[in-house]
């Protein structure tokens, strides 16, 4: 090549800019502008003034639709699980539950696509993001890490909350324990046990709940006899099914009997007892009080006819 002659890109950088100017503006426009004769700092700021600015106003204005649409996608799925739950709980509560649990997903949506198109635009404007990002993902997967079990707990109670599981006032068996829900979080459940004691347990260890409040409950009563009555079932199964039926009229427990009282009739049988067993159909909220008065009846009509040993019979 003659010595003072330009290689054909140095012409190239020449014509469009140094290449300070060439990165500077980039794009398809810049590229345009400079070759209709437009000069290379003037097609730089002709793109800046133009083309970053509609990019932001195009991120914003698809990320304001993404919220908006979205929460709204978010509340109907939601309420189709609250509906689905609420039918099969017979719970009222289910929906006022699921609508407060809408409103904090939907906002952890828009959250979300806001902090998206956060990024987006100060990447647009030159901002590099890298070193942020690279410290955010540090910290968040060391926050992850060490607090798993809180976002267990709080997906649980998310889904718990969704499913309608269980509602203050009601009657739960979890671990073993029986007791009276007072409190439910995200994070928390509280019930009360039959001895007054406070259980506080984390939504993410129940694995398995008993509610003993939702629909319908059964009285059951399991009654041990003397062998020798073996003798005269006719006459045990008459005085079980009268005292039954005594209790199920009663006033006081009258309306929460939906159905006859039913005896089982033998449950065990060995060659010094045997045990009947009758069952009433009732609500939840009168099962206890319906076993006891149940079971007291019962006895005191076996005792009354001979049937049950005077020293075991109730005051």
């Amino acid at each position: 090549m003659p010595p003072g002659s330009l290689s054909p890109l140095d012409a190239l950088v020449g014509t469009l800019g140094t290449t300070d100017q060439v990165d500077q503006g980039g794009g398809w426009l810049y590229h345009l502008l400079t070759k209709v004769g437009v000069s290379p700092d003037t097609a730089s700021t002709v793109t800046d003034l133009i083309i970053r600015p509609l990019g932001i106003i195009f991120v914003v204005v698809v990320a304001l639709i993404a919220a908006r649409y979205g929460a709204k996608v978010v509340r109907r799925i939601l309420e189709r699980v609250a509906d689905q739950a609420a039918a099969r709980s017979g719970s009222q509560r289910a929906g006022a539950r699921v609508a407060t649990m809408s409103g904090v997903v939907a906002n952890v949506w828009r959250f979300f696509v806001f902090v998206v198109a956060g990024a987006i635009v100060l990447g647009m404007l030159g901002i590099n993001l890298t070193p942020l990002l690279a410290s955010a993902t540090i910290i968040g997967a060391t926050l992850g890490f060490g607090a798993q079990q809180i976002v267990r707990d709080y997906f649980s109670g998310i889904l718990m909350t969704m499913e309608d599981q269980y509602n203050i006032g009601d009657s739960v068996t979890v671990g073993g324990v029986t007791g009276v829900v007072e409190d439910v979080t995200m994070r928390l459940t509280r019930f009360r046990g039959v001895d007054g004691t406070m259980y506080i347990i984390p939504n993410g260890d129940i694995r398995l709940v008993g509610n003993l409040s939702r629909g319908w409950a059964r009285a059951v009563v399991d009654l041990t006899l003397p062998g020798a009555s073996a003798a005269d079932l006719d006459t045990v199964r008459r005085v079980i099914e009268e005292a039954a039926h005594h209790v199920a009229v009663d006033p006081a427990f009258a309306s929460h009997c939906t159905e006859p009282p039913h005896l089982v009739g033998i449950l065990a049988a060995d060659s010094s007892t045997i045990t009947m067993r009758v069952r009433l159909l009732t609500v939840p909220s009168q099962r206890d009080a319906l076993t006891r008065a149940l079971r007291e009846q019962a006895v005191v009509a076996l005792a009354q006819a001979h049937l049950w040993p005077a020293e075991a019979a109730p005051d």
